[in-house]
């Protein structure tokens, strides 16, 4: 015989971004445990970010999206039971820009640095440098 679960009886307790940013690292931590380090890499890509019950995320490339899409019924699993809201849903787009950002050229290593400490632009004139 089947157990038949109805979903209007599962639990939907209101929790707040705190809560879940926890649960989320604590899942990361956990699957590191069990040697799946590509997933906790792609899972701490993107901070998680609420939006009623749903979980957004953003990731460079379509291959972080099917990689955490192919796990997300454990990751899905495992938030519900921690947070006990069994609404929680995932929606995952792809940003290409963001792939920018891990992709340097000299000249945008050379502006982080100018951002971060204007006195580079002095000493590049000073000494007559090039990039």
């Amino acid at each position: 015989m089947d157990v038949v679960v109805d979903e209007e009886d599962l639990p939907k307790e209101p929790f707040s971004q705190e809560q879940l940013t926890e649960v989320w690292n604590t899942f990361v931590t956990k699957i590191e445990a069990e040697g799946k380090m590509n997933l906790a890499a792609i899972l701490s890509i993107d901070e998680p970010t609420l939006k009623g019950t749903t979980i957004h995320l953003t990731f460079p490339n379509s291959t972080n999206k099917v990689e955490v899409e192919r796990q997300s019924f454990d990751l899905l699993q495992f938030l519900r039971k921690s947070l006990k809201n069994y609404d929680i849903s995932l929606d995952i787009d792809i940003n290409e820009e963001m792939q920018k950002k891990f992709a340097y050229t000299p000249e945008d290593k050379y502006e982080k640095l100018k951002e971060k400490n204007p006195n580079i632009e002095l000493l590049r004139k000073t000494f007559d440098l090039d990039l």
